[in-house]
């Protein structure tokens, strides 16, 4: 083991020490590269070349070169077999990428630290990866066997381990079949089992592995609940229903087990069914909280919001989700318009998970009270709070000078955001900018900030679609234009608004029967005010005209303000 203190003197008279399990160097300097020592030299001992190694391992680290790194400890290793040491080697492997030598390095690590769990982790998941199943699945035996919880700890260990290799699906439940065979008559085993396979979306696996887990162990709570979802992800739902039931007579608590299935009913999209089981929770228990919580959710989602309103206010009152119904209330009263009153329920949100989303909300309510200054220092006082979100607070600051018309003063914050968080290519910020400057007809910069997003990601969506329509509208390079959308379109195909841009491309290049189709149904899926007006701009110069003012006048009922859509209409009819 390493002494808990130790010191290595260098030529510069500087002084590193390392400190406990961590690494502490200081300072940093650029050190010359290692020469060898002359035969006749006195060679250094054990315990400075260690430190070498180690000194030299840290400062590989420091200067984001991970590989160099751990080779470095793994050559401290080979010195002095400690267990923090072959950890930092094998952790720095992975960051470099290199699953060889993280294997490796893994594989001394369990040599040196036969109990390691983490060890056996790393092991198991970089084996699978290396198409070496069989060193995978001796490590699973070991840590089912030896599991500090039980096998039936072990199996779900396992199986979360094997879940997290995405690409290796057909191996994990191969090497998972293995395993379960071993302990035929262990619940935890097909559980797990079952667990494994719908993660990888084998459901007749997943089923019948749930069915065999229940009737080795009839009496567990979590075993339906996994059936129930197999079935579900099946579509089932009657088969579903009926687990839920038959658990339901016999649970100590049905309601939990109640909401818990309408949690993988609204997953898969059945809201109804969802809403009656949920409604059944309040009925047996009008007290129930998350009962009540869940359908307020379904409501808002649906956009019922006197429903909404109705299940979240008592809950607002004194409950322990007072402060996400207080959140949710906000969000009513800003569907409504009724900005003052959802300020006073954003004020109120001040813990719990949407308690920074509260905060940006309630810098938009001030905006659009009129106190444009208090939520600029509101959203500059969360930068200064939070300096790591930083950028989300610019945004949402530049988003509210947008909407107040001070489209000027939202380039210069942009600009600010670009210096203040020392990353000048911050691609949200420069994909903000860029639809700003479009805004002001400054169309060159904004040309340019787009471009700098796609050298930075080139598979940007949205930055190839904005880019795509901005030369549409204000350039004749359709050719450019045509090859941007075509990528986005290739990367979201399903969009609506690079359908849209799709659409509007063939509608300029003349081709209206194909611009009709892809706008139609761009309107179908986002009946967007600006969607809605090259829609009927399309309609209209095919002589659609009926269509095209419905289409119009129903955007209009809901954004009368529009620009694209007024100038649109204002150009076309009498």
């Amino acid at each position: 083991m390493l002494p808990p203190r130790y010191a290595l003197r260098l030529p510069l008279g500087l002084t590193f020490a390392v400190l406990g399990n961590g690494f502490f160097v200081a300072p940093v300097f650029a050190a010359a590269a290692p020469t060898k020592v002359a035969a006749t030299a006195r060679a250094p001992s054990n315990d400075a070349e260690l430190q070498f190694h180690v000194l030299a391992g840290e400062l590989a680290a420091g200067r984001n070169q991970p590989l160099v790194a751990a080779q470095e400890f793994l050559q401290a290793v080979e010195i002095s077999p400690n267990a923090d040491l072959i950890a930092r080697a094998t952790t720095l492997a992975l960051a470099a990428n290199d699953a060889t030598l993280a294997l490796t390095a893994a594989q001394k690590w369990l040599v040196i630290e036969p109990t390691s769990l983490e060890a056996r982790e790393v092991i198991t998941r970089l084996s699978l990866r290396l198409g070496q199943s069989d060193a995978a699945y001796e490590q699973c035996v070991a840590i089912v066997r030896d599991h500090p919880g039980g096998k039936d700890d072990g199996f779900r260990h396992v199986a979360l381990l094997l879940s997290q290799e995405g690409e290796q699906g057909p191996a994990a439940l191969a090497l998972m079949a293995k395993l379960v065979a071993q302990y035929p008559k262990l619940a935890g085993a097909w559980q797990a089992q079952s667990l494994l396979a719908l993660r990888f979306n084998d459901i007749d696996t997943a089923e019948k592995s749930a069915r065999e887990a229940l009737r080795l162990q009839p009496n567990s709570k979590d075993v339906p609940l996994l059936l129930a979802g197999a079935l579900v992800k099946k579509g089932d739902f009657a088969g579903s229903d009926q687990i839920i039931e038959t658990q339901v007579k016999i649970s100590p608590d049905p309601a939990e087990l109640r909401i818990t299935y309408a949690r993988l009913l609204i997953e898969a999209n059945q809201r109804d069914r969802a809403r009656d089981q949920l409604q059944r929770v309040v009925k047996t228990d009008p007290a129930n909280v998350d009962g009540h919580f869940m359908l307020g959710l379904l409501a808002l989602d649906e956009r019922h919001m006197d429903e909404a309103e109705a299940q979240l206010a008592p809950l607002a009152k004194d409950s322990e989700r007072a402060p996400d119904a207080h959140y949710y209330l906000g969000r009513i009263a800003e569907v409504r318009g009724q900005f003052m009153q959802a300020l006073g329920h954003y004020d109120k949100v001040i813990s719990g998970n949407q308690a920074l989303d509260a905060a940006l909300r309630r810098a938009s309510m001030l905006a659009k009270l009129g106190h444009l200054p208090d939520a600029r220092t509101t959203l500059d006082q969360l930068r200064r709070q939070y300096p790591p979100l930083a950028t989300r607070f610019y945004l949402a600051e530049g988003e509210i000078l947008v909407d107040a018309g001070e489209l000027e003063q939202a380039v210069d914050l942009y600009g600010m955001a670009l210096t203040d968080v020392h990353d000048e290519g911050d691609v949200d910020v420069l994909y903000a900018r860029s639809l700003v400057l479009e805004r002001l007809n400054r169309v060159e910069p904004a040309e340019a900030d787009l471009r700098a997003v796609l050298a930075k990601t080139p598979d940007d969506a949205r930055a190839l679609n904005a880019l795509g329509f901005m030369l549409i509208v204000h350039t004749k390079r359709l050719d450019e234009a045509e090859k941007l959308i075509a990528h986005a379109l290739e990367l979201t195909p399903d969009e609506p608004a690079v359908i849209d841009s799709m659409g509007w491309l063939r509608f300029r290049q003349g081709r209206n029967n194909e611009a009709l189709t892809l706008l139609a149904r761009a309107y179908e899926q986002f009946p967007d005010p600006e969607v809605a007006a090259h829609y009927g701009e399309a309609l209209w110069a095919t002589g659609a005209h009926d269509r095209a003012q419905t289409v119009w006048n129903r955007a209009l009922e809901d954004s009368p303000d529009n620009p694209v859509l007024r100038e649109t209409v204002k150009r076309l009819t009498p």
